[in-house]
């Protein structure tokens, strides 16, 4: 052991995290509780969530599947909903990979929740294909590809599915010797699902020894391949679509206010299994704390970023970057960049500066959830401001476009295809324990009580 991590402190101030008093019988019970059977409040959450999934497909293909690929605009909103899951669901695994890169043990409990959200990216992968039709050919126009053959369409679409398939890959390594244990306690049999899925896996001590790489593998190849994914789709979907556009920053921004949206989702999906789950013995205030830490350093850079591409145009002040300012900031998509400034940004700063709030569970959850909706109305800005232009291959914004006002139909594709990303995020639970049983108990060998001054503490041991 290189070093030692005290998790729990005076009693004054904090109680003594439930998790690290539970046995392990408890923790193997408590993570095939939802496999043996679904909760009233499951089900439902299911049902409502099925419903509007199916509401979104029929709004999408009554509104822009029938109006065909010949403008972008009427495809505004399916853009905002690709966005907005990218932004959020696609960032949501690359919280995991972070947390396990620090090696903190309070981050046990909270990795699965992270990793569940992969299971959602059919949702956008089936998105961008329905929009990488719109794009135009890059010649002619400013982008950011130099006369590669097949750009954007080709490599964009390589990108993605890679993403997409190292999303899947990543969860299912690390839910892999649950679903061993799932096969030994609910299957009963080497033919029942959970033993194709387990594939053999019984527990050696190379078998562990594949798994810690193949998750450490598949983590990292996933944070770069969103990275990547997301820099080509802010390229190619938003800023090559305003003329005279030409940030160099926006790429970095628009992934940065995306790993602030993917603590923001772990932070509400955490909430919503403490309070309607039954996970509060896992998810104590230290992981809200500690993610809430996240949410504040992410929003502090959201304003930096943003910061650094607004100053650049209003020093600046030319015609081109005049009418970029009236169409993003000021005068067109003024409100929706207000209400994100406001929830992305002023939230986070006002609200978790103050460690009371921060250390609390309430708190951090609340500002997760403000920063989700900022993010809808940040990706309303973006969208509507590159799918509304028609003059692409000039050199700037010589016609400022009016704001594009959403229909009946624009509403139930946001609202209907998010909810089916969370209907199979909710899918996924019926597959993969939670928590993570091997992770939770692992640390679990790690831990020991010792007394301090009038108190208990939970002192851990980190691996090298």
């Amino acid at each position: 052991m290189a070093s030692h991590e005290i998790t729990a402190h005076n009693g004054h101030h904090r109680s003594l995290p439930r998790v690290w008093e539970l046995p392990p019988q408890q923790i193997v019970s408590d993570g095939l509780q939802r496999i043996r059977a679904a909760g009233s409040t499951y089900r439902l959450l299911l049902i409502i969530t099925a419903i509007l999934g199916v509401v979104g497909v029929v709004a999408l293909i009554a509104g822009p599947v029938l109006s065909g690929w010949g403008e972008r605009q009427p495809w505004t909103y399916v853009a905002v909903t690709f966005g907005f899951l990218m932004s959020t669901v696609g960032a949501a695994p690359c919280v995991s990979v972070a947390t396990r890169l620090v090696r903190g043990h309070w981050r046990r409990p909270v990795n699965r929740l992270a990793e569940l959200w992969a299971a959602a990216m059919i949702v956008p992968l089936i998105l961008f294909f329905l929009l990488v039709a719109l794009l135009p050919n890059t010649e002619g126009r400013p982008s950011l590809w130099f006369g590669w053959w097949g750009a954007p369409w080709l490599w964009d679409s390589l990108m993605m599915i890679a993403l997409v398939i190292c999303g899947y890959a990543f969860l299912y390594t690390a839910a892999r010797p649950d679903m061993a244990i799932v096969r030994d306690q609910v299957d009963g049999n080497l033919n029942g699902r959970f033993a194709r899925l387990a594939r053999g896996f019984r527990g050696s001590t190379q078998e562990w020894r594949t798994v810690d790489r193949a998750v450490a593998y598949f983590g990292a190849l996933y944070v770069l391949l969103y990275v990547g994914t997301m820099t080509l789709i802010s390229a190619d979907f938003i800023l090559a679509l305003i003329p005279g556009n030409n940030s160099a920053i926006f790429p970095a921004t628009y992934t940065v206010q995306a790993f602030e949206s993917g603590v923001a989702l772990t932070l509400v999906t955490a909430g919503v299994m403490r309070v309607w789950g039954g996970a509060r013995d896992y998810l104590h205030k230290e992981q809200f704390f500690a993610l809430g830490k996240l949410q504040l350093a992410l929003g502090l850079l959201w304003f930096y970023f943003h910061w650094t591409e607004f100053i650049i145009w209003w020093y600046g002040r030319t015609p081109r970057e005049t009418a970029l300012l009236r169409l993003l900031y000021f005068d067109t998509y003024f409100v929706p960049f207000a209400v994100a400034f406001a929830l992305m940004f002023l939230a986070p700063l006002t609200v978790l500066l103050w460690n009371r709030i921060r250390a609390g569970v309430v708190g951090p959850i609340v500002v997760g959830a403000l920063v989700l909706v900022g993010q809808v109305f940040e990706q309303i800005r973006l969208y509507s401001a590159s799918f509304s232009p028609n003059n692409i291959y000039e050199g700037e914004l010589t016609v400022i476009p009016p704001a594009y006002v959403p229909g009946v139909l624009d509403i139930l594709i946001l609202v209907g295809l998010i909810g089916g990303a969370v209907c199979l995020g909710l899918l996924a639970l019926r597959f993969v324990p939670y928590p993570s049983i091997w992770e939770v108990t692992g640390g679990l060998w790690l831990r020991a009580k010792k007394p301090f001054h009038k108190t208990e503490v939970v002192v851990i041991g980190k691996p090298d």
